[in-house]
């Protein structure tokens, strides 16, 4: 009873082990990091303490090494026998007549026996059906409903797209409130070949720069360190602009949002199968 008792209880703290671990990764920051340049891009992947680059790639495959040819098959020489008569010396050269190919007897077959085998060994039709929606089914009716917006595309492709764009608006919107942009760096300069140009440019990138920021900051949960816009009168000064920031978000609300979209796409009248409608 002591030995159950203390398995019980090992098998409860792995549980609760598991539980914890599954716990911290999803509430561990999920971020993605983009930093511009006008000679360089690159994005990179945050989970927690680990770092992903995803652009631009750290390697390039090496490409193998081509194999060496082979040496031509050399023929051998004929086989050749000499006979010496006196001072004069005569060469005979020995040839193997060639054995002909032997040929296979080809096996008696009738039209009839063909026609008889394939007939039996082909599957009934009721058979084929079962045998497709045993293998080539989904499991819980999600065949159906694919098929069920596929038959929605084709009739009426606008429904369609009505209906994708308006669970996809509500993703946006869901996603506005769970991502935060965090260390926005933003360094730009204005510049043009007369300095009456770049000065109009100036003014008309910082209204559209201000307005872009206001309109960010009442979506989305934004905090900058840096940003600043001037004009460069010079044009010494345009491989100096950056773009830097990073989206950070958690991955228990990431998949939170996942399920929350397929159960609309499950309960949607317009994608539910015909059978299932009526």
């Amino acid at each position: 009873m002591a030995i159950l008792l203390f398995i019980l209880r090992l098998i409860g703290w792995v549980l609760l082990a598991v539980l914890v671990l599954v716990l911290i990764a999803l509430f561990l920051p999920l971020g993605l990091q983009l930093s511009y340049q006008p000679d360089s891009l690159r994005v990179a992947a945050r989970y927690g303490p680990l770092h992903f680059t995803l652009w631009p790639h750290s390697g390039t495959r090496a490409k193998p090494a081509d194999k060496p040819a082979k040496p031509a098959a050399q023929s051998l020489p004929p086989a050749v026998s000499k006979t010496v008569e006196g001072d004069k010396a005569s060469v005979t050269v020995r040839v193997e007549p060639e054995q002909p190919a032997a040929r296979c007897a080809p096996q008696p077959t009738t039209a009839g026996t063909n026609a008889a085998h394939s007939a039996a060994t082909a599957p009934k039709p009721e058979q084929k059906e079962k045998e497709e929606k045993s293998t080539g089914g989904l499991p819980l009716g999600i065949s159906a409903r694919i098929d069920a917006a596929m038959q929605l595309l084709t009739d009426d492709p606008m429904a369609f797209a009505r209906c994708m764009l308006g669970h996809t608006g509500w993703l946006g919107r869901q996603l506005l409130r769970a991502v935060r942009i965090r260390h926005l760096d933003i360094f730009w300069t204005a510049h043009t070949e007369e300095a009456s140009s770049t000065a109009e440019l100036y003014g008309a990138e910082l209204a559209l720069f201000n307005n872009l920021l206001a309109f960010a900051q009442q979506r989305i949960s934004l905090q900058s360190d840096r940003l600043w816009l001037e004009p460069d009168f010079t044009g010494q000064r345009a491989g100096e602009r950056t773009v830097s920031f990073e989206l950070i978000s958690c991955a228990a609300v990431l998949l939170w949002l996942v399920l929350r979209l397929l159960h609309r796409l499950w309960v949607d009248p317009q994608l539910k199968p015909a059978a299932s409608q009526s």
